[in-house]
């Protein structure tokens, strides 16, 4: 498990009232993608488990934390369908079900509560969303549920009625960059300048970057969002690029996309970028912002806001969905 860096104030709260047994026993902990809720959690289980289990049974529960295979912990995600080869696009009630018989049963380990992790509770269908309800207006003794969530207004209102919330903030510059060397993704200031830029302070989404692959392609669509050859080199070869990507990579460089033409709109909306960002190819976009009007800005920001879901929902030929974006005058 990766050491936790930040959210001390947060985890000393929790770990104090989890102690004294004042802690409610539904909690929604929501936060930007990739700022670290589930190890932030999980932290805050191991440091609970090491102030109850005898010094010499540490490291057998730390071994079965890291597995992800400890009795008391159970954490919920969307399972892998077998016959799609896919993840599945929800929680579905069965998995909530499966939830119910574990908050029902009895404890293995004495003097250690039961520990039950929704990541993320946004992925729930709607019949999931009612069963969970119900088990949380029956709260079981010695039971805690961590909801976490990237998008709370998603939610239900009567879930979010059932739990105290924890709003974790994205990271300031020092710890973003720490985390960064800590996990050995980059020690290049720069380097890490631009992903602090371009996630919003949120670690976890720059470990899923091939940084050279991704600094690249960074360049050359800031340059090609503004050129008006809808048919150049540059914007051949993303359409190329793009067509072969799998939906998740596709999604990652279509945020960018958007990331992109936000900052142009900022630009034109006389907000000075340069006070925002740290990163000198983030900079780099004042350089073709001359180029294009806020209306082109806004009809591409508009296609993609308008077609991305449709693409990936209806498996859409990504390369005509890319040769439409360039096209957009």
């Amino acid at each position: 498990m990766n050491k936790l860096i930040g959210f001390e104030e947060e985890l000393i709260s929790l770990l104090k009232s989890l102690k004294q047994n004042t802690l409610a026993n539904s909690i929604l902990v929501s936060g930007s993608k990739g700022i670290g809720k589930s190890l932030f959690i999980n932290t805050l289980i191991k440091e609970f488990i090491k102030s109850r289990v005898n010094h010499d049974k540490l490291n057998h529960h730390y071994s079965l934390l890291e597995k992800n295979i400890h009795p008391n912990i159970s954490i919920l995600k969307k399972e892998f369908d077998e016959k799609i080869k896919k993840i599945k696009n929800f929680i579905a009630i069965d998995q909530i079900r499966k939830l119910n018989k574990f908050s029902r049963e009895t404890s293995i380990i004495n003097n250690l509560p039961k520990f039950i992790l929704i990541d993320s509770a946004d992925d729930l269908n709607t019949n999931a969303a009612n069963a969970l309800l119900k088990i949380l207006e029956e709260p079981k003794l010695n039971t805690y549920f961590f909801l976490l969530s990237h998008q709370p207004s998603v939610l239900l209102p009567t879930i979010k009625s059932r739990c105290v919330k924890i709003r974790l903030s994205t990271h300031n510059f020092t710890n973003f960059k720490n985390i960064l060397i800590s996990q050995n993704t980059s020690e290049d200031e720069e380097v890490i300048k631009f992903f602090f830029d371009i996630t919003n302070g949120c670690p976890g989404l720059s470990s899923t970057y091939d940084l050279e692959e991704f600094l690249s392609i960074f360049d050359k669509l800031t340059y090609s969002i503004a050129d008006f050859d809808s048919f150049s080199d540059n914007n051949k070869y993303l359409v190329n690029l793009f067509s072969n990507f799998s939906n998740e990579k596709l999604q990652i460089f279509l945020s960018i996309l958007k990331f992109i033409l936000f900052t142009l709109a900022k630009v034109k909306h006389n907000i000075n970028i340069l006070d925002n960002y740290l990163s000198s190819n983030v900079k780099d976009i004042l350089k073709v912002s001359d180029k294009m009007s806020i209306d082109l800005i806004n009809k591409k920001l508009e296609y993609l806001i308008n077609n991305e879901n449709d693409l990936f929902t209806y498996n859409l030929d990504k390369k005509i969905f890319m040769i439409n974006f360039f096209a957009e005058k």
